[in-house]
């Protein structure tokens, strides 16, 4: 098992060590959590590049029929530039 060195706010320390957490179990499960976010996420890319190769882009006019129904049943929760974002990359 590889060691690395990570630096952590002194408070936080303090207080994951005061709340008797394993500093390097915690690490690993985040980084294991934040892996498996990024797959999904480049998972979810792939789809839905594969649908607008299948079915072409989503037009402006649908898009904007979606965002007014994310609003309404998310609120803001997810910024407008953020699915344009990963779109685009």
């Amino acid at each position: 098992m590889a060691r690395v060195n990570v630096t952590i706010p002194d408070d936080v320390l303090d207080a994951a060590r005061a709340a008797g957490l394993n500093v390097s179990r915690v690490a690993t499960s985040a980084l294991t959590e934040e892996l498996d976010r990024r797959a999904r996420i480049d998972a979810l890319d792939s789809y839905l590049r594969e649908l607008d190769v299948a079915l072409g882009p989503v037009s402006a006019d649908d898009a904007a029929v979606a965002r007014e129904w994310a609003d309404r049943a998310f609120g803001d929760a997810v910024p407008p530039t953020a699915t344009a974002a990963r779109r685009a990359s």
